[in-house]
């Protein structure tokens, strides 16, 4: 996991609540459309499970903006994704007001999104929702508060940085001393073997890359130039945000796995 950078106030048209103030000119017709679904919803106090209210957080104008924000990747795995889930950070079921709520939808592949569910216990109290004027004008942008109140153990990666929260070992495994973290990795099954072998392979890359590049040449000056720009390589790849598994990336750089591996390889 990583931070994602979401600009909450940047609403996608078609979820935007149809009053003047959030448009210039006419309202078009997909945010009517949506508000109507969310009304219904709200009125009915269970969010309802069909095509016409299922399509309304999937509409294309939200799709390119999540694919924009997430890199079109896992907002909890990370990995690259293909086929992607649009994924409800606090579940529809349990919270029906926020199925159509900016805030409320993480790009997740299907394996995270299937495993993670329902799951989402709170160490708080949970919020229920009182259908008024104002509740429903900020309706799209209300996680950090209801966070407070209801102090989620899953974590949002939109809201909560994961940097120095988790931590890896050499073989792809992530895992962390913090509940909340925790809690996340095991709901989602993040340490998943797929995932893991993924990740181990970044490192198995770098080192059998060392290791041809030496075997190649033995001029120990070539080597030091050889490893360097190698380095700097994963260095570069790291800082490429469109690139899977950044986290691990980092931690790697972090802890001078790079080195560690280049020392390996020398003895061997």
């Amino acid at each position: 996991m990583i931070k994602i950078e979401k600009d909450i106030s940047n609403i996608p048209i078609s979820l935007r609540i149809p009053i003047e103030e959030n448009f210039e000119g006419n309202i078009p017709s997909p945010p009517k459309t949506t508000h109507k679904r969310r009304k219904e919803v709200i009125e009915k106090k269970r969010y309802i499970d069909e095509n016409k209210f299922n399509n309304r957080y999937k509409i294309e104008d939200i799709r390119i903006e999540l694919k924009k924000i997430y890199k079109n990747k896992c907002a909890f795995c990370e990995q690259k994704i293909e086929q992607y889930h649009i994924e409800h950070y606090r579940p529809k079921k349990e919270y029906y007001w926020l199925a159509f709520s900016w805030d409320n939808l993480l790009m997740a592949c299907a394996t995270c999104n299937e495993n993670k569910g329902t799951h989402f216990e709170l160490e708080g109290a949970k919020t229920s929702f009182r259908n008024t004027t104002s509740n429903i004008k900020k309706i799209n942008e209300c996680s950090v508060e209801y966070d407070v109140r209801e102090k989620p153990k899953m974590v949002n990666p939109e809201i909560t940085d994961p940097l120095g929260e988790i931590n890896f070992k050499k073989n792809g495994v992530i895992e962390s001393d913090n509940i909340r973290f925790e809690y996340t990795i095991e709901k989602c099954q993040i340490d998943r073997k797929p995932l893991n072998d993924a990740r181990r392979k970044l490192l198995n890359d770098f080192e059998n890359d060392i290791r041809s590049e030496l075997t190649l040449n033995k001029d120990i000056t070539q080597q030091n130039i050889i490893i360097g720009t190698l380095t700097r390589k994963f260095i570069r790849d790291f800082k490429n945000k469109e690139n899977p598994f950044l986290a691990f990336r980092d931690y790697t750089i972090t802890n001078d796995w790079l080195n560690d591996i280049v020392k390996k390889v020398k003895k061997s």
